[in-house]
């Protein structure tokens, strides 16, 4: 069933791409002491985006949004996940910017962020997995899948990001949580330099509301 937006209640949204982005922009906002500002929605898979913002358009509070923030993966191209976000906005007839992490100027003002950033490709984890570049548990991951890449004879997961986070996961008190639990949870160093543009972002995103 596809997520459907929730009543309105801040003037300042954050539209975040499934349920694990949810729980991790909670706890980074609740981090940053951002919570009361923002309001943080699921707008599910990146194919149900427009439907979303169909549907949150048409509440009776989506006159008083100030600024909404939507963060989305990259996945392999950077570029064409912009553009999608951006196609979205266009056929709901909302502001849209011409940048990632630049707003649209217009009320409702619009944010666009990419994970990782930068025009790379990836996704949240491949932000995590960079806040743990430094730690011991790193050399102890990559020994691992250099280990398994040998023995399968050249395999490689399809997502090794995900991967790399999940066995970061695996080495906690709590080894079964997903990502965003884990943040909940201060398995990953929220502070850490790697995060600084997402925080200016929701910072941004939140100067919106009273």
């Amino acid at each position: 069933m596809e997520p459907q937006p929730q009543p309105i209640t801040k003037e300042s949204l954050l539209l975040v791409e499934g349920k694990d982005s949810r729980n991790f922009f909670e706890a980074l906002c609740n981090h940053l002491s951002l919570s009361q500002q923002l309001q943080i929605m699921n707008f599910g898979g990146v194919e149900e985006l427009r439907g979303f913002l169909v549907g949150l358009c048409g509440q009776s509070g989506f006159r008083s949004v100030k600024r909404i923030g939507i963060i989305r993966d990259a996945e392999k191209d950077a570029a064409a996940a912009f553009q999608s976000v951006q196609a979205s906005l266009r056929h709901i007839d909302l502001t849209v910017p011409d940048e990632p992490e630049q707003c649209s100027g217009t009320q409702p003002d619009v944010g666009i962020m990419i994970l990782p950033g930068q025009g790379r490709e990836g996704m949240l984890e491949t932000v995590l997995c960079e806040t743990f570049a430094d730690a011991p548990e790193h050399n102890c991951i990559k020994t691992f899948f250099k280990c398994v890449e040998e023995s399968r004879q050249g395999w490689a997961a399809e997502r090794l990001d995900k991967a790399w986070a999940r066995v970061f996961i695996a080495t906690q008190s709590e080894p079964h949580v997903s990502v965003g639990i884990a943040a909940k949870k201060g398995y990953w160093p929220l502070d850490h330099e790697v995060l600084e543009p997402v925080r200016t972002f929701l910072k941004s995103v939140a100067a919106a509301a009273h």
